[in-house]
């Protein structure tokens, strides 16, 4: 007998897929027909959550549910407030503006989940005021508290139905990964000393890079709705920092060998392999350690692997602990995207403007619709760093529903006669959506197809003969979508320039090192630019002819960081500071600034001597990404 879960292996799905899409459509018709009975307004809205809230783990289905009903409950607050402004309409489509704009720009400013609950606010704020302000409807409050209660009431339900099925996410599988990927860090380091930086691949490079990247952009995902989780975030702070100083260290002392590498190698296998096998507890201290007198020099590998080690004790250890070592110091600045941020809020503030004086303009019935369309498109799509990947996708999606409810409401809305034949008559539209926002090939499209036909068929309202009035509607939502996906197919988001933001970051952060004098905060600016670093990594990798060219670059702006430290420690002539100064501002080349740090190595005393070409040796290997920029 050929098995039930077979049917559907064309889109990717086996028994598991099958079973989650089966409980996705349950939630979302259970919503449906508890709003109903409820009596709530419009109660489709109700089934939209459900289709938003699932997750691949139950920490995310729980943090995802508590954010969206947190962001629904603030963008409801902002609604209410800007309705009972004593404003004409077009002064209160100019404050929702206003709000959409904050909310699109938050999406880049807050981490992991946590611009979830701005895009919620900025939504939830449109499906309150869009209506109340064109259409001027005397029950537009009640018309926005039933769109808060069906929302929250998806939310619930949702997560109430889809907890039992969607599996925990146990963090000492992610703890597990993290000391993986320490350990082929290690393993890369050892390579480097052994082999030389010149033997080094830099393909090997950059996946190192960009395996530490990634692990750090996963960890909030990875620790959602877990108390003990949240906690050890700075932990897995400490382990990335520390990777990415031991690489940078042992790529600088892989290009000058000394006699002691062979040793420190050795020792790097045997941390690597106790790093590899599954935890049994710390390595042992005589391991951990180099004798002091195998080299002087070794004081950023020490504190590198002081830095990985503490995490890791800190992974499978309470955290009640009162000693802490002294390398908890470690630590990555906020992720901000700034200029994305800005971008974002500028998009989405002007395209509500615009969309909004033209409904005022043509007074046609269903502009609400577009403008309520392209709200709710312009969030969705501006929090993703790539939207124009996304973008064809929701407008295949978003054609997909309204085909599907343009029929369900000419061929069977009409022969509806109770409530529960409702409630039967979604019964195939949402299995078939279920399945279609499950399955790995149409999940993308899946879940624009289902938002769109939920709020294009307006089930359960009294059914309309009128095709002009269908299509209006209908035709209003897909406008919405085809305005939003032009703005971002016209002018997409190219990561070359995410790549030259974070590199005149990266110049900033430097140039106050010689602005500020001697009293250089260290940690502040190791914090800084390893912030900055994994930002460039994460773009270098959705731009990978450049990404192929830079793996040694990014290695280089630490260690030109630490020689630059190392200067000011023995003094930092007048000379090279000016000359460091206008390499910085872009106001002098690379070979100019080179030509004066050999001036300045010429008439320099020894110990200074050999810490300008240092730096100078730093600076010749971080040139491209320093010197790159419009």
């Amino acid at each position: 007998m050929v098995s039930l879960f077979r049917m559907p292996a064309p889109l990717g799905l086996d028994a598991t897929l099958v079973r989650r899409a089966a409980s996705l459509a349950f939630a979302a018709w259970l919503s449906f027909a508890l709003a109903s009975r409820l009596h709530v307004h419009n109660a489709y809205w109700a089934a939209m959550p459900v289709w938003v809230i699932t997750q691949t783990s139950r920490g995310l289905l729980f943090e995802r549910a508590v954010l969206r009903v947190l962001g629904t409950l603030l963008g409801a607050a902002a609604g209410f407030a800007i309705m009972h402004l004593p404003l004409t309409p077009a002064a209160q489509l100019a404050a929702l503006a206003f709000w959409i704009a904050l909310t699109a720009g938050l999406t880049h400013l807050l981490r992991g989940m946590h611009g979830y609950a701005a895009v919620l606010a900025g939504m939830t704020a449109a499906i309150v005021v869009a209506p109340s302000a064109l259409l001027a409807q005397t029950a537009s409050m009640e018309i926005a508290l039933a769109r808060v209660e069906c929302t929250l009431i998806g939310v619930v339900v949702g997560t109430l139905v889809l907890a039992w099925l969607t599996p925990a996410q146990p963090l000492a599988d992610f703890f597990a990964e993290v000391r993986l990927v320490a350990a082929a860090t290690v393993a890369h380091a050892a390579r480097a000393l052994r082999d030389g930086v010149a033997a080094e691949s830099d393909a090997e490079v950059r996946k190192t890079l960009a395996r530490i990247s990634q692990l750090e952009a996963s960890a909030r995902l990875a620790v959602a709705a877990s108390v003990e989780g949240y906690r050890r975030l700075h932990d897995v702070e400490l382990a990335v920092v520390g990777m990415l100083s031991l690489l940078a260290a042992a790529r600088s002392r892989g290009r000058t060998p000394t006699l002691h590498d062979a040793a420190l190698a050795e020792r790097l296998d045997l941390i690597a392999r106790h790093l590899r096998q599954p935890w049994r507890g710390p390595l042992r201290a005589e391991y951990r350690y180099f004798a002091p007198e195998m080299d002087a020099a070794l004081g950023r590998f020490l504190q590198a692997l002081d830095q990985i080690f503490d995490a890791e004790h800190g992974f499978y250890s309470p955290h009640t602990r009162t000693a802490r070592p002294e390398t908890r110091h470690g630590r990555l600045a906020p992720h901000r995207e700034w200029p994305l941020a800005r971008l974002n809020a500028a998009m989405a503030g002007t395209a509500c403007l615009a969309v909004s004086a033209a409904s005022l303009w043509l007074a046609w019935p269903d502009a609400w619709l577009v403008l309520l369309g392209v709200c709710i498109f312009m969030m969705l799509l501006g929090s993703m760093p790539l939207p124009q990947q996304i973008a064809p996708k929701l407008f295949v999606g978003t054609l997909a529903g309204v085909a599907c409810a343009v029929f369900y409401r000419l061929a069977i809305q009409p022969r509806l006669a109770s409530p529960s034949d409702v409630l039967i008559s979604l019964v195939p539209f949402l299995l078939v959506g279920g399945i279609v926002r499950v399955a790995p090939r149409t999940a993308a499209v899946g879940l624009d197809a289902c938002m769109s036909f939920l709020l294009a068929s307006q089930a359960g309202v009294p059914a309309t003969a009128d095709l002009a009035r269908i299509l209006s509607e209908s035709g209003a939502l897909l406008l919405a979508a085809g305005v939003v996906v032009a703005v971002f197919l016209v002018k997409p988001r190219q990561p070359l320039h995410r790549i030259e933001e974070a590199a005149a970051a990266i110049r900033a952060d430097l140039l106050r090192m010689f602005d500020d004098g001697v009293g250089i905060d260290s940690a502040e600016w190791h914090a800084r630019s390893a912030r900055q670093i994994l930002r460039l990594i994460l773009h270098l990798s959705r731009e990978q002819a450049l990404g192929e060219r830079w793996p040694g670059g990014l290695l280089a702006v630490l260690n030109f960081g630490h020689a630059t430290i190392a200067l000011h420690d023995v003094g930092m002539p007048v000379a090279v500071v000016a000359s460091l100064r206008a390499f910085l501002r872009r106001e002098a080349s690379l070979a100019a600034t080179h030509e004066a740090l050999a001036a300045a190595t010429s008439v320099a005393d020894g110990r200074q001597a050999l810490a300008i070409r240092a730096l100078d040796a730093e600076l010749v290997r971080a040139g491209v990404l320093l010197a790159f920029g419009r």
